[in-house]
């Protein structure tokens, strides 16, 4: 099981990799919309949409995608804006009042918004790692640079698992995933710790933070990460199924592999821009 896991997890990394680098601006957009449109088929799947509602979903999803980055290139970025902020206003505030309430919530239009908002925020966040004429947030021309931000995820996922394999005992969330640990999540944050504390003594850190910011920007995108881990699990649950799809062996679905990349992009993408500004 996790050499399967480690395999999968390589494969994608090279596929990704590799796209950053070497995929012209019209195949990175193709890329993107059909990553969004498998999860938004994933989503609307944990959901329960009918047959009919999820085609649509899945094509309307990765539509509005198109039509925010078509407005960003034409110097219109309120609609990418408001999604990105409204995107981690939901991961910081909404969220841990739903995974502590426990909601069930079973109205398909609430959870097709929220899944819209999410899906469409990480998507645009991803869309800017290919130049345009946006100035906020900013376009981020270095692949190196977006590549970055998905490793702090990766890095606090590989983490989590292998720590918690060897050292976890006490539950983090028991009700909604119960093989998450605290011990897991604490060396998470000690991976993410030093992957940026390795990032600014290589001279590779965009800002010149000291270690108790790193230490703090650590804990935030740990704790962002972990949430959308919590709320994807959370989701499975309500909809009685152990992993949102089969496609990615040792991982299940694709939601099984973004769903932290979905809360941490966007706060990433906005905490960049803040930091660019004050410099």
């Amino acid at each position: 099981m996790v050499k399967t896991r480690v395999i999968t997890a390589l494969f994608m990394l090279a596929v990704v990799a590799g796209m950053l680098f070497f995929a012209n601006t019209q195949v990175w957009l193709v890329g993107i919309s059909a990553l969004v449109a498998w999860a938004a088929v994933e989503w609307a799947s944990l959901a329960k949409f009918s047959k009919l509602a999820k085609a649509v979903y899945a094509f309307t999803v990765p539509a509005l995608l198109g039509a925010g980055y078509m407005l960003m290139n034409h110097g219109d970025a309120r609609l990418v804006i408001v999604g990105v902020l409204l995107s981690v206003l939901f991961w910081l505030l909404m969220v841990p009042i739903w995974l502590f309430n426990a909601w069930h919530v079973r109205s398909k239009p609430v959870l097709a918004l929220v899944g819209a908002l999410i899906l469409l925020a990480a998507g645009w966040c991803l869309l800017m790692a290919r130049p345009h004429p946006l100035s906020f947030p900013p376009s981020i021309e270095n692949p190196w640079l977006i590549l970055g931000f998905l490793l702090v995820v990766w890095v606090a996922d590989s983490v989590a698992f292998f720590a918690g394999r060897a050292l976890g005992r006490h539950k983090l969330a028991p009700s909604i995933s119960p093989g998450k640990t605290i011990e897991g999540a604490l060396g998470a944050w000690v991976g993410v710790s030093a992957y940026l504390i390795f990032l600014k003594y290589m001279d590779w850190l965009p800002f010149d933070l000291t270690l108790a910011k790193l230490f703090l920007l650590a804990f935030m995108m740990t704790y962002i990460s972990i949430l959308g881990d919590l709320f994807e699990s959370w989701l499975k649950r309500c909809a009685g199924v152990k992993d949102s799809g089969r496609a990615l062996p040792g991982h299940g679905g694709i939601l099984d592999r973004i769903d932290a990349i979905l809360s941490t992009l966007p706060l990433q993408l906005l905490l960049y821009n803040l930091l660019s500004m004050s410099q």
